[in-house]
């Protein structure tokens, strides 16, 4: 269940400004505690597009964590963030 606990991580800093602060300043603490991997701890704690998408984060839940660490929507965030992501292929997608 750590890809839900990465998640979760995820969406908390996502929605709460204060947390997402504490998150920049520290991430170590925040995540202390949380049933997560090594690599998903090492991939949160760094802010990692790729590994965290290569881990299985959904895309819609990686994009506005990443929005919120930038402090919103500019046109070099998005460019930073296509970037890191530029180069991956999705195998078969199924609903």
């Amino acid at each position: 269940m750590s890809l839900y606990a990465t998640s979760r991580a995820m969406w908390k800093i996502t929605r709460e400004k204060e947390l997402a602060e504490r998150f920049q300043a520290d991430p170590e603490a925040v995540l202390a505690g949380l049933d997560l991997t090594d690599v998903e701890r090492k991939a949160l704690a760094e802010s990692n597009v790729r590994a965290l998408f290569e881990l299985g984060v959904h895309p819609f839940v990686l994009y506005h964590f990443a929005l919120r660490l930038a402090g919103g929507f500019s046109m070099p965030f998005i460019q930073q963030y296509l970037g890191q992501l530029q180069g991956l292929t999705v195998g078969d997608l199924e609903t």
